[in-house]
């Protein structure tokens, strides 16, 4: 026997009672510094040292926050003067809530008056009273329709949609109580249109964040009850006793609770990404249950001698399962070295807790069954299955007699699979992982096809020097570029300071609306100095604010449809070509920012880190396997079966249309490293058969009737495992569920076929006399030990059994 191992085995039985109490008193610490706060901001996924994050950052101290603003769309007609008065009360009183920092809509239209005597102009209320005729209203809203600076911004061009616009206060959305922010400015908007016979649709990011904060905080406790039942229902199904079902469930739940402790130890917050870990961390622990279980099952069968049995089992798969759950933890664990703040931290937490769940696995399994009656034949019953040998059988006579079939389809469905694989397009959407049936999703589509836009888009002009956009050239040079932005069907009508100067000299003529144009040389000098003399200035729309303290930065500000991220990148690019012709360089500092521009540049740097986390998995593990087998033929032999099944689901991705986004791509690094688990069970198997003198068939043979079967449960636990992630209400998290399930049902045929074949075309070399790297990594099994030409182990009577203590 392998002296360290068997060390390792004796101390765990011997010292099992003082083991569970340390485990138990970890647990509980764990326990009580588990993470459950759900991160709040929006901006974490990009790049740290990213040049737009400085921008947007920058943006933000400036401007505020552009994401802060909550939109009603209400169809309705203006000109109707009870739902006119009603909308007027709405607001006034909708702004004195708490959270909600201004309301801005046609009943707070803003004036702009001349007045001489100051020489500056004075900010009125284009609505100053609440109608009482009809003759009243007409009259207000014919001034209102009078201003060309609201066009399009208040009613989109039919007449028939008006906006409220509701900025709400960002020190409340960055906390779990925006849930009820949001919910209470919604609230009054939605009765005043139920009492009069008024649809109304709500968008902007505050509802985004809402929908994803509450549907992330529901899917955590979800995905933890669906895996936990689908694991008991499948454990039951093929061990088909409650001991076999408990206490597997009992250590996903300890592993559980360890991930969420790690995640507050660490001091990490939920996201969308870090919030799947927990259910993660219970498909994942199964497999290491059921290779325990079913060993001691297959050594209690040979030995009839529980504790030795149990012993054996650490003896003989202790190292190998150290080696698949490395291979998993490095297949999570990757993304720790990424840029991204989120995946980082997902790489860090997932990586450790695949560790934490192997030692409790290794502990506890071993230990709890040391304190039960020995298995009965009804427990054990499973292992002679008739339609599992019977699979074994077929796939083994398969392999063994009709190698060309399984290379054929390999080669055909690799060919067919690669030419997918070049119809992926790698792009996302803000509003990817809403269910397209959702209200919100169909509000963000109605408001969009009103007003051309509903999530933001600024451009930010720095002009270098204080009242640098007062300067008539600047002025000139930004109503250039918002006409060069009205030319895209994509974007919304824009505002800057430029509408602010022509409604100046609107203003300044006598408010007539054919004076709504930007003031000549001559007229300049005069319209500024009453534009300087002015005390409220930059705020005609309370959302928003058009230059800084020192009027040397200012925004244009418009809204862009959720086009995707492809059609997104080359909008921002066709822009910022615009930007750069119409802003010198060498006199502005420009930058196309904001919230929208922030998720395009998290995206593409999410997808490009999770790829480089696979191909750096895929190295590592790699360098594992030579360590392992100590052969590069033996390498490759266990790569290939499992990069095909990537392959193959990358076909499927392209072939269906489905696009390769931060959800999709995390399903390949995932994948790999489960899937390869199932390589290292089997070869050791094989190499441990080769070194004992079977021919390479032999060896096969005996491999599937030795892991066949522990390679089918788990492959099919994980398999409805992650199938319970399809019952997300997230479109990234469904996808991540289809698709490593997918993945992993692949694999599982490919270990079992494509591996075998493998094996037997190319694995030509005679067993070495000495292979005590391998020997120590699948157990040390010594010369009293031998396997049979029928694949039974037959251990020697003389091993002594430790005493129970």
């Amino acid at each position: 026997m392998n002296p360290v191992w068997q060390a390792i085995a004796t101390f765990i039985i011997r010292k099992r009672l003082p083991i569970l109490a340390v485990l138990g008193m970890l647990t509980a610490f764990m326990w009580t510094e588990r993470g459950t706060e759900l991160v709040q901001t929006m901006d974490g996924a990009i790049l740290t040292d990213d040049p737009s994050l400085n921008s947007y950052h920058q943006f933000r101290e400036i401007f505020g926050d552009d994401g802060n603003v909550m939109v009603a769309a209400l169809n309705m007609d203006l000109r109707n003067l009870k739902d006119f008065q009603g909308m007027y009360d709405l607001s006034r009183s909708l702004a004195e809530q708490e959270g909600v920092l201004s309301v801005f809509d046609v009943t707070k239209a803003y004036d702009l008056r001349r007045n001489d005597s100051l020489a500056a102009f004075e900010l009125t209320k284009a609505v100053s009273f609440r109608p009482s005729t009809q003759t009243e209203l007409d009259s207000l809203l014919d001034r209102v329709e009078s201003m060309p600076f609201y066009r399009d911004l208040l009613v989109d061009e039919s007449g028939e949609t008006v906006l409220m616009a509701i900025s709400l206060d960002p020190a409340i959305l960055d906390t779990d109580r925006k849930v009820w922010l949001v919910q209470t400015a919604k609230e009054p908007v939605q009765k005043f249109a139920d009492d009069h016979d008024i649809t109304v649709r709500f968008a902007g990011l505050p509802v985004i964040r809402v929908n994803n904060h509450s549907t992330v905080k529901k899917e955590l406790y979800v995905f933890l009850a669906l895996a936990l039942i689908v694991m008991a229902i499948t454990l039951l199904a093929f061990f088909r006793s409650l001991y076999n079902v408990v206490f597997p469930i009992l250590v996903v739940g300890i592993a559980i609770i360890f991930s969420m402790g790690l995640i507050g130890l660490m001091g990490y917050k939920m996201t969308l990404i870090t919030g799947i870990i927990p259910a993660l961390i219970a498909v994942i622990s199964i497999p290491n249950c059921v290779y325990l279980i079913t060993k001691y099952h297959i050594e209690y069968r040979r030995t009839n001698n529980m504790l030795k049995s149990l012993i054996l089992v650490i003896e003989k798969i202790g190292i190998v399962t150290v080696m698949t759950n490395a291979t998993t933890a490095i297949g999570l664990g990757v993304m720790a070295f990424t840029d991204i703040i989120p995946l980082r931290e997902f790489g860090i937490v997932a990586g450790m807790s695949v560790v934490a769940s192997f030692f409790i696995s290794l502990l506890l399994i071993p230990i709890v069954f040391s304190f039960l009656p020995p298995p009965s034949e009804t427990q054990t019953k499973h292992l002679d299955r008739k339609g599992l040998n019977f699979v074994i059988r077929m796939l083994d006579n398969t392999v063994q007699h009709r190698r060309w079939m399984v290379f054929t389809a390999t080669g055909l469905i690799a060919a067919v699979s690669l030419y997918g694989l070049t119809l992926i397009k790698p792009v996302a959407f803000v509003m990817d992982d809403v269910p397209q049936d959702s209200r919100e999703l169909q509000d963000l589509k109605y408001i969009e096809n009103k007003f051309n836009g509903a999530l933001p888009f600024e451009i930010m002009i720095d002009t270098r020097r204080k009242n640098g956009i007062l300067r008539r050239k600047t002025l000139q040079r930004i109503e250039e570029m918002q006409d060069s932005l009205a030319k895209y069907e994509d974007l919304s009508r824009s505002m800057s300071v430029a509408d602010f100067a022509k409604f100046s000299r609107q203003a300044y003529f006598g408010g007539g609306k054919d004076q709504y144009l930007l003031p000549t040389r001559n007229e300049f000098n005069f319209i500024s100095q009453y534009v300087q003399n002015s005390s409220v200035l930059g705020s005609l729309s309370s959302t928003k604010t058009l230059w800084d303290s020192t009027r040397q930065i200012t925004r244009i500000s418009a809204s862009v449809r959720d086009i995707g991220s492809l059609e997104m990148e080359a909008l921002i690019d066709s822009i910022q070509k615009d930007v750069d012709a119409v802003f010198d360089p060498e006199k502005y500092d420009t930058a196309v920012t904001g919230t929208t521009q922030v998720f395009i540049k998290s995206n593409d740097a999410l997808i490009e880190n999770l790829l480089k986390s696979l191909l750096i998995a895929f190295c590592v593990i790699a360098v594992i396997m030579g360590l392992l087998f100590q052969s590069i033929r033996m390498v490759l032999i266990s790569l290939i079966p499992n990069v095909l099944p990537l392959l193959m689901v990358a076909g499927i991705m392209g072939f269906f249309g489905i696009a390769l986004k931060p959800s999709t791509a995390l399903v390949f690094g995932v994948a790999f490293g489960i899937a390869v688990d199932d390589s290292i069970h089997y070869l050791a198997r094989y190499r441990l058969a080769r070194k004992l003198g079977d021919s390479i068939k032999g060896a096969v043979f005996n491999s599937f009737q030795d892991t066949g079967v522990s390679m089918m449960y788990t492959s099919i636990i994980l398999f409805f495992g992650f199938v319970c992630f399809t019952a997300s209400d997230f479109g990234g998290i469904k996808a991540l569920g289809l698709l490593t399930s997918l993945t992993l049902g692949i694999a599982m045929f490919s270990n079992l076929l494509f591996l075998p074949a493998l094996l037997l075309t190319f694995d030509k070399e005679e067993p070495k006399v000495e292979e005590q790297l391998f020997s120590e990594a699948t157990g040390g099994i010594s010369d009293s030990e031998n396997i049979s030409s029928n694949g039974h182990e037959e251990i020697s009577q003389e091993e002594e059994i430790p005493s129970d203590s």
